[in-house]
């Protein structure tokens, strides 16, 4: 079953994507409409195959191309030469090696600019990814494998080291920390690090989030995952306004930062002390219920302070007689505590 168009109504729009495929099942062309209070607008994604490889060249509801289509209807897709690209806004190209992705070529007609990326394999393993920006700076990442597990990713730009990243593992693979390396000067360093804790059904209840400050890895971060049945329960709390401050490699490299960015200002208040007597506090808490096929039905959203539920929407799933999701309303609580629609998508599909 291929999903063939999607539909989104609220309040204040109306939305529509229709997938177009050919008799081999491969997207063909995409259209995407919708409706509000300023007007229509409208996209247009032809796709164009040349054996494995594809291009995907997209138009914009005011060119010719896209006029002909709305006039033909999605048959002129099987047809040749009814678009033209110099009209297009943005074209993507993908290239094809064994099965595997070699190339992108992307480029944004309407902002002038074009990118490039190339990707090598060994044992169907990507082992790099080499991206060509508009300015000519070529950026690199390299990976590394143990057992066909990711272990490491160096990023290079222009061939001088940028950053590394580190994956630790515990029993039965299960990612434990990872491990991010910035350079200072001649000298490699743990700028971040994040800690993975798993409940019993190896599902991840708790990360927590280290970033270095004057030499020392601080914990400023935490989130929260606490799984009952069907209810999700998320919780976050950091320390206030760190994130932005950590990684350097010590408080002089943070200063100088600060100085370049014109926040002279700030280097009074990260100090040496700054870290152990900021408070860590509580952010948000969210509530998410799901059904028995994995899609939200509920939504709080929660004070973590008080307790107190300051937002919430509620969710109809309807399936049909292939369990797949035929429809979602979406609910709102209004005066009284009823509950008002307030969006609707629908979704088709082709056998």
């Amino acid at each position: 079953m291929h999903l063939s168009k999607e539909i989104y109504r609220d309040d204040h729009s109306s939305n529509t994507k229709q997938i177009f495929y050919n008799d081999k099942k491969q997207v063909t062309g995409i259209l995407e409409t919708g409706k509000n209070s300023s007007g229509g607008h409208g996209l247009l994604s032809v796709y164009a195959y040349t054996g494995d490889n594809y291009r995907i060249i997209k138009y914009d509801h005011e060119t010719k191309s896209y006029a002909a289509f709305i006039a033909k209807g999605h048959t002129i897709l099987t047809t040749g030469n009814w678009y033209a690209v110099d009209e297009a806004f943005s074209t993507h190209e993908y290239k094809f090696e064994n099965k595997l992705l070699v190339a992108e070529h992307y480029h944004n007609a309407r902002h002038g600019t074009k990118e490039s990326v190339t990707y090598t394999y060994q044992n169907g393993l990507k082992v790099s990814e080499t991206k060509v920006t508009e300015d000519g700076t070529v950026l690199k990442t390299d990976y590394l494998y143990k057992n066909g597990i990711l272990q490491s990713k160096l990023l290079l730009s222009n061939n001088r080291f940028s950053e590394q990243i580190i994956y630790v593992y515990g029993n039965d693979e299960v990612l434990l920390e990872e491990q991010r390396f910035y350079k200072h000067k001649d000298t490699q360093y743990m700028a971040s690090q994040k800690k993975f804790f798993y409940n019993a059904q190896k599902e991840v209840e708790k990360t927590e989030y280290y970033g270095r400050y004057d030499g020392k890895m601080v914990l400023y971060r935490r989130e929260e995952a606490i799984r009952q049945g069907n209810t999700l329960t998320k919780k976050e709390a950091s320390v206030s306004a760190i994130e932005h401050m950590i990684g350097y490699y010590d408080l002089a490299a943070l200063h100088e930062t600060l100085k370049e960015r014109g926040m002279e200002w700030a280097i009074p208040t990260y100090d040496k002390r700054y870290a152990e007597t900021a408070t860590f506090d509580a952010q948000s808490c969210t509530i998410e219920k799901y059904d028995d096929k994995g899609n939200v039905t509920e939504i709080k959203y929660v004070d973590p302070h008080s307790r107190e539920t300051f937002g919430s929407a509620f969710f109809r799933n309807e399936y049909n007689e292939k369990s797949q999701l035929e429809f979602t309303i979406s609910y709102r609580i209004v005066d009284g505590g009823k509950m008002e629609e307030s969006s609707i998508r629908k979704f088709y599909y082709l056998d």
